[in-house]
């Protein structure tokens, strides 16, 4: 279970790596900031999405892991 832990640590860390750069870089490179609907705010929210389920992930994993 320790190992299975350690991997959704590590995937939420990566996750908000890419928040942390991805963020400023997507909104940085917009080609129609106007466009409340482009693809680079779809993409910031997919990853704000697989970011916030990796954090329901890793606290359901340490209630079982402690």
């Amino acid at each position: 279970m320790q190992i299975i832990s350690d991997i959704a640590v590590n995937a939420l860390l990566f996750a908000s790596l890419l928040l942390v750069v991805g963020i400023p870089v997507l909104y940085a490179t917009q080609k129609n900031p106007g466009d409340r609907r482009n693809p680079e705010i779809k993409k910031i929210e997919i990853i704000g999405g697989v970011w916030f389920h990796l954090v329901l992930l890793n606290g359901a994993i340490s209630f079982l892991v402690v």
